[in-house]
C-alpha cells in the first residue's frame, strides 16, 4: 500500500498544471460550501438565540384569547403563583409582564407607546435593551414612578434623565387611566420599533395604572438551547391547562421557521451543485491521465502487475487529489469561519443595526457559526464523490488487454 501511495503521489504531479487546476476547483468548492453554510447557519442561529433583541422569548405564555386583541382585561394569575409548577430547564430565564397600549406625552409632543410593567432584575435577562442603558439607570424595585424609554422615543419627545412623562392608557374596566412618571434611564435597542414605542416601569406601577390586581399578561422564557422550545411549550401547555396559551418561537415567528427550512434546502442544493462540479473535475483529470498512460499500464500488466494493483493505483491518485484539496480548502474555510465568528461581517442597512421581517430581527452584523461536524461532513462528501468518480477510469484500466494497450498511440 505504501508503494502504491508513493507512486500515485508522483503520478499526479506529472502534469502539474492539470492537477493544480483540479485541486484548486475542489478546494474552492469546499471552501465556499463551508463558508456559506457557516454564514447562513450563523444568521439563523443568531436570530433564534437573540430573540431578546426584540423582547421576545423562545417560549411565551399568555392568557387564553389575549393575543388576538391584547385587551388589558384579559389576564392570567401572577407568574409567581404558578412558576413553581413549570420546572424550567437549567439556565432558563423567565420574566412576567403587565402590558398596555397608550399615549406618552411630554412638553414637546405625544407618541403612541406600549407600556410594560416588569420586574427589572428579571427582565434584564430576557430583554437585551435593558442591559444597554446608555443614560441614567434602571428604576429601583420600590420606585413607583420611575420608567425607562428608548433612545428614539427620547429624541422624539426631547426627553432626558429626570424629565416628566405623562402616560395615558385604557384601563381594564374600559375607563382611561393616566399617571405622571419620571424618566430614570434611556436604553438603546437594535430594533427601532422597540426604541420608538416601548416604555418600561415597575410591575406594581403599571398594575395600578391599568387597574388590575396581581395578574400578568405575558410570561417570556429564554432557553439555553432554542431547539428545546417546541417540546417545552407542549409540556407547559399540558401542565397549565385551560386559561393559558403557550407558544414556542416557531409558532410566534412562522417566517423564521420557514426561513430555516428554506435555507437548509438552499444549502443542500448548492452543496450538491458544488460536489457535482468537483466530481466532473476529478473524473476529467483521471480519465485524461488514464488515456495518456494506456501504454504504461499495458507494460505494467505485461510484466506481471495484477489488474487489482493497477486499479488501486488509480484510486490512490484520486485519494491524493482529494486529500490535498480538502486540506487546503478546509483549512481556508475553517480560518475564515473562525475569523467571522468573532469579527462580524457588517453590511450597510438604512434601517440601522437590524433588519425586521414580520417580527424577526436579523442583525446587520452577521457572524458565522463554526461547527466541526459540518466541516467533517463537507470533507467526507468530497472523499465520497472522489472515490465514486474514480470507479469509471479504474474499471477502464482493469479491462485493458496488455497486447492492445501496448499498441496504443
Amino acid at each position: 500500500m505504501r508503494r502504491t501511495l508513493t507512486l500515485a503521489w508522483r503520478n499526479i504531479w506529472r502534469n502539474r498544471r492539470r492537477t493544480v487546476i483540479t485541486m484548486s476547483a475542489i478546494g474552492i468548492g469546499l471552501f465556499l460550501s463551508i463558508f456559506y453554510g457557516g454564514l447562513v447557519a450563523g444568521v439563523i442561529s443568531d436570530a433564534k438565540n437573540q430573540l431578546d433583541n426584540g423582547g421576545m422569548g423562545h417560549v411565551e405564555i399568555f392568557p387564553t384569547n389575549y393575543r388576538p386583541r391584547r385587551t388589558a382585561s384579559v389576564t392570567m394569575p401572577s407568574f409567581e403563583s404558578f412558576e413553581g409548577r413549570l420546572q424550567l430547564p437549567p439556565k432558563s430565564e423567565a420574566s412576567a409582564r403587565v402590558l398596555a397600549r397608550g399615549l406618552a406625552s411630554s412638553a414637546h409632543g405625544s407618541e403612541p407607546v406600549e407600556v410594560f410593567g416588569v420586574d427589572f432584575e428579571r427582565e434584564k435577562a430576557t430583554s437585551a435593551h435593558l442591559r444597554d442603558v446608555r443614560q441614567g439607570v434602571l428604576p429601583a424595585a420600590d420606585d413607583a414612578r420611575g420608567l425607562v424609554v428608548g433612545e428614539q422615543l427620547a429624541l422624539r419627545l426631547r426627553l432626558k434623565v429626570g424629565s416628566k412623562l405623562r402616560v395615558m392608557v385604557q384601563r381594564a374596566d374600559g375607563e382611561m387611566g393616566a399617571e405622571l412618571f419620571k424618566v430614570r434611564g434611556i436604553f438603546h435597542s437594535v430594533a427601532p420599533s422597540i426604541g420608538k414605542r416601548q416604555i418600561l416601569a415597575s410591575t406594581h406601577a403599571v398594575r395600578e395604572l391599568v387597574g388590575v390586581g396581581a395578574v400578568s399578561h405575558q410570561v417570556v422564557i429564554q432557553l439555553e438551547h432554542p431547539e428545546d422550545a417546541d417540546a417545552l411549550a407542549a409540556r407547559l401547555q399540558g401542565e397549565l391547562g385551560e386559561g393559558f396559551e403557550v407558544k414556542s418561537w416557531g409558532e410566534l415567528l412562522p417566517l423564521l421557521r420557514r426561513m430555516e427550512g428554506l435555507i437548509d434546502a438552499v444549502i443542500a442544493g448548492i452543496s450538491l451543485f458544488v460536489y457535482l462540479l468537483v466530481g466532473l473535475g476529478i473524473l476529467n483529470t483521471l480519465v485524461m491521465s488514464v488515456l495518456e498512460r494506456t501504454r504504461e499500464f499495458g507494460v505494467l500488466m505485461a510484466v506481471g502487475t495484477r489488474p487489482s494493483q493497477v486499479v488501486a493505483l488509480v484510486f490512490a491518485e484520486s485519494f491524493w487529489i482529494a486529500t490535498v484539496a480538502v486540506v487546503v480548502g478546509g483549512a481556508l474555510g475553517i480560518a475564515v469561519c473562525q475569523y467571522f465568528s468573532v469579527n462580524p461581517l457588517s453590511i450597510y442597512s438604512a434601517s440601522g443595526e437590524s433588519i425586521q421581517l414580520e417580527g424577526v430581527n436579523l442583525l446587520t452584523a452577521f457572524k458565522t457559526r463554526f461547527v466541526w461536524r459540518d466541516v467533517l461532513l463537507a470533507a467526507g462528501f468530497v472523499y465520497l464523490v472522489t472515490l465514486v468518480v474514480a470507479i469509471f477510469p479504474a474499471l477502464r484500466v482493469a479491462r485493458l488487454v496488455p497486447a492492445t494497450a501496448l499498441r496504443h498511440v
